[in-house]
């Protein structure tokens, strides 16, 4: 069987296989959790239903708080990972490689704890 020239093959290395298992598991997780979210929030209550009030109810139960933060930071990771290969395939002078990496890093860090803060604090 011949391969792909251009095709990415499964990483040996410890971290970009982790990061490969990673876009795998959270690829499995996050069709679940956004599949469920359609049918509970779009079709069980309704499109014409979700509101301001129907987040500030939802959310007073805790295991929706947890499971919206799961879908925030398994979505972000799982999006920044994606980036972080594309980042390392087409941008080639190192320098640009390392800043575009730190700000994805940044970025994703700096969006997950802030989704998490309005997540934790919001008040009804």
């Amino acid at each position: 069987m011949q391969t792909r020239p251009y095709a990415r093959s499964r990483p040996a290395g410890s971290f970009e296989l982790y990061a490969w298992l990673f876009t795998r598991i959270s690829a499995v997780i996050l069709a679940g959790m956004a599949v469920f979210h359609l049918l509970y929030m779009h079709l069980g209550m309704g499109v014409e239903a979700v509101s301001w009030q129907l987040v500030a109810w939802r959310w007073q139960n805790p295991v929706w708080r947890v499971f919206d933060l799961f879908l925030l930071t398994f979505g972000w990771l799982h999006g920044a990972n994606g980036m972080r290969i594309v980042i390392e395939d087409y941008v080639r002078p190192k320098g640009w490689r390392l800043a575009a990496k730190v700000g994805l890093l940044l970025l994703t860090f700096t969006l997950i704890v802030l989704g998490a803060y309005v997540i934790f604090t919001f008040k009804a």
